[in-house]
């Protein structure tokens, strides 16, 4: 009988080491397809980002693109993590995979709030962000508003008015790993705006990245 046990836990450890092999190959995949997706999609975004600086009164919506059948409205750069990622116009589960979207709130406002999956290639490692690192939102006239993390802070899965309280004006969010929690980043901006007629800043990111790889 002792034997009988041995072997069933046995079985069920190796089930288990099974299990948890073929949950990592999974997770490894998904980052790869998610990164993959915002890659081809900050593509066409930048296809699309003016070559200069436009005019803008701002009193009204950010500007609106289309990539493959989907709504974007810029750019966010964090230089410390060297991510560059599309921001789709709104967010849901199916976009949420693609790549980071707005949550609410515009940058012309001094209110955007934007959310990513915990990919690495997404939000992952927003909790590695410090006070006073810089993070750039750029919009589809080329126009770059300037942010600086003041407050990192973990807010419950359903504390909605917690996110959307205060007077934030750059605000990135992703779950912890198992969802139960949510890392958030509140940016002050700087009060630097690109100029008009200046080359778009992701422009200059895009092309400085490009070198580095070759």
């Amino acid at each position: 009988m002792k034997k009988i046990h041995g072997y069933i836990y046995i079985a069920i450890g190796v089930a288990l080491i099974v299990l948890a092999a073929i949950l990592v190959r999974y997770n490894f995949n998904e980052n790869a397809a998610a990164g993959a997706a915002s890659e081809e999609l900050l593509e066409g975004v930048i296809d699309q980002m003016p070559p200069s600086v436009l005019p803008g009164d701002f009193s009204g919506p950010m500007p609106v693109v289309d990539v493959v059948g989907r709504s974007f409205v810029g750019t966010v750069e964090i230089p410390s993590l060297g991510l560059l990622l599309p921001v789709q116009d709104e967010w849901s589960k199916t976009n949420a995979k693609l790549s980071i979207c707005r949550y609410m709130g515009s940058a012309y406002d001094n209110d955007l709030i934007v959310c990513g999956h915990n990919y690495p290639e997404h939000f992952g490692n927003l909790n590695q962000l410090k006070t006073g690192d810089s993070v750039i939102v750029t919009d589809m006239n080329g126009r770059s508003f300037y942010y600086q993390v003041t407050n990192i802070e973990t807010l419950g899965a359903y504390d909605s008015f917690e996110m959307e309280e205060g007077d934030w004006d750059f605000t990135m969010f992703t779950c912890t790993v198992g969802g139960a929690n949510r890392v958030t980043v509140r940016c002050e901006a700087t009060g630097e705006i690109s100029e008009t007629g200046s080359e778009p800043d992701v422009l200059k990111a895009v092309r400085d990245s490009r070198h580095e790889r070759k």
